[in-house]
């Protein structure tokens, strides 16, 4: 029969854990890329954006995609288009997002967890042997 200490024990590297995994969707750190995916053979379905209707930035961020640079952005640059005619052919873009495990605030959460794993651990093996070990 588990000990209150060992209940206790238990909770709070339940705590830990819960606390580690929600505080990770929450506050860890993303990154964005975007670069060029290729030229689109195939008319597409909907109607992607002329590049003459896109804004000076979203331009300017195409045209170095195009260029073969891989643009990366601490915070998101907002919606950049996926798909894009210039001069009558379809060019398409990948943008994603990416969490950054060496930002501070991704390893927080991330020691959390595991420091409540370990803990976790522990206490179940706490409580097993200390029903077999009589003093």
């Amino acid at each position: 029969m588990a000990t209150r200490l060992q209940l206790v024990a238990l909770l709070v590297s339940l705590a830990l854990v819960g606390g580690g995994i929600l505080s990770f969707g929450f506050v860890a750190d993303r990154d964005y890329t975007y670069r060029f995916d290729g030229e689109v053979t195939e008319t597409p379905e909907s109607v992607p954006p002329l590049y003459s209707e896109l804004s000076e930035s979203e331009r300017g961020y195409v045209d170095r995609a195009l260029a073969g640079e891989v643009l990366r952005f601490e915070e998101s640059p907002g919606r950049l288009p996926q798909l894009v005619e210039r001069d009558g052919s379809y060019y398409a873009f990948d943008y994603a997002a990416h969490n950054d495990y060496t930002d501070p605030a991704t390893l927080v959460p991330l020691g959390s967890i595991l420091v409540g794993l370990v803990a976790l651990v522990a206490t179940i093996r706490w409580e097993v042997t200390s029903r077999y070990v009589t003093y």
